[in-house]
């Protein structure tokens, strides 16, 4: 006790005022925050039930999560030896009209790489149905551990916050299709919290990312201008050994099958002028390929976006106060440029904004917002029902892209102007101890 006495004698610690109630601002927080986490969850969990009884009640197969159905299949005929048919339409089309026996519905193509089919391989060795619900429960395990591992833990306001983007509807979008991003993005967010700390895990998750080559366009550059040479090399590794087991799993022919399929999904999905396909894509490209503009045209609008923000990534990464290195706020800024790199981007994929959304409001709640941020939460948080509009000739999907870059530009604001004022910061105490060093303390807000 006589070690921590004079501490508490200092006149500097004795002078200190009790903390003020909190404000009617924070009280508002407080309440928003809480109301928003339980419609949250109540939301997600009444998918969930509504999603279990239009399974039970389908008649014979399960036309929600159909997309699974492309996945499970590929899988099944790479565990009877026929990996290459994945990626060829007819033996892959059958397959999925044995499992569903309804020549009506739209064939789902399987475009990834073989380092995904190897991952398809293991859920066909369950039946179909079992294999979509440990899909489906799975990845969201993953995707929800990631985003509460990007949010303070020490912050009351934060506490439980990770649950709003159960609610997020994009979640209800990625389940409706049964599709992957829920894997995408927890790979994406374990990047960002491991970034700093471990970065061999780091390295693995932007490794596993190549799954989906769309999704790491910029990975490497970015993992380059920072500097983090360790990470950059994991994920080289990780990608060099996914592929050759992938090889030696399925053999050599899958990769000619694949390249020949990479063909077919541009045609159809990227140049062919059907408005089935070019509805779901969330980039320039779809909105300009929608209203019937000249590929020429798509492309280049395009390319210049991807070069804007790329440019404007790599200028924020470089531009970083002296001192100052966040792999969450790198991983975030990453995960926020992500959609805007690559023409082929769907609705689903959406859900890769939660990282930085996550990692935005975790810093906005521990140090208060700044102007534009409140608004670029909800705007993005809401993109993907906005998305689902096509009145006035699908302007809401445009805006989808709006909100995309705005949420990209207030990300990159927070990260390289950290000591920024901001609208709501919490009041500041100076302590000086017995030994004269002096702190500065956030009432309220702990660090």
């Amino acid at each position: 006790m006589s070690t921590i006495a004079p501490f508490w004698r200092d006149p500097g610690v004795a002078s200190l005022k009790a903390p003020t109630p909190p404000d009617e601002a924070s009280r508002l927080q407080f309440y928003l925050l809480r109301g928003g986490e339980a419609a949250a969850l109540v939301a997600f969990l009444s998918f969930c039930v509504m999603w279990v009884q239009w399974q039970l009640t389908s008649p014979g197969f399960y036309n929600i999560s159909g997309d699974f159905t492309g996945f499970w299949t590929a899988g099944e005929l790479a565990l009877e030896g026929h990996a290459s048919d994945a990626y060829r339409e007819m033996p892959h089309f059958f397959k999925e009209l044995a499992l569903h026996g309804d020549t009506t519905r739209l064939y789902i193509a399987f475009f990834y790489p073989p380092l995904f089919l190897l991952l398809c391989t293991g859920f066909a060795l369950l039946s179909y149905f079992p294999a979509l619900c440990l899909w489906l429960a799975s990845t969201c395990a993953c995707y929800a551990a990631a985003l509460r591992a990007l949010l303070p833990k020490t912050s009351r306001d934060g506490a439980h916050v990770w649950v709003l983007f159960l609610g997020y509807p994009a979640v209800m979008v990625n389940v409706g299709f049964g599709q992957n991003s829920f894997l995408s993005t927890a790979l994406l967010g374990g990047a960002a919290v491991w970034l700093d700390e471990r970065p061999e895990l780091a390295g693995l998750c932007f490794g596993c990312l190549a799954y989906k080559p769309q999704l790491g366009i910029i990975v490497p550059l970015a993992l380059a201008v920072t500097g983090r040479w360790r990470t950059f090399a994991v994920a080289a590794a990780t990608v060099l050994v996914l592929a050759a087991v992938s090889t030696l799993v399925l053999g050599t022919d899958v990769w000619p099958a694949f390249i020949a399929d990479m063909g077919v999904a541009r045609h159809n999905w990227m140049e062919a002028p059907d408005h089935r396909f070019l509805a779901f894509l969330i980039t320039i490209f779809g909105v300009l390929r929608l209203h019937d503009e000249p590929l020429w045209v798509a492309y280049g609008v395009q390319a210049a976006v991807t070069v804007t923000a790329v440019l404007l990534l790599v200028g924020a990464l470089l531009r970083r106060p002296p001192g100052v290195r966040s792999g969450k706020a790198e991983g975030a800024a990453i995960a926020a440029c992500v959609p805007l790199c690559s023409p082929f981007m769907l609705e689903y994929d959406l859900l890769v904004l939660a990282v930085p959304m996550a990692w935005l409001l975790g810093e906005a709640l521990r140090t208060g917002f700044r102007r534009g941020e409140g608004l670029a939460l909800v705007a993005a948080y809401l993109a993907p029902v906005a998305f689902k509009i096509t009145a006035f000739d699908n302007a809401f999907k445009s805006g989808v892209i709006a909100v995309i870059t705005l949420l990209f530009i207030v990300v990159l604001r927070r990260m390289t102007r950290p000591g920024e004022p901001c609208t709501a910061a919490a009041p500041q105490v100076r302590v000086t101890s017995a030994l004269g060093e002096a702190a500065e303390i956030t009432v309220g807000k702990p660090a």
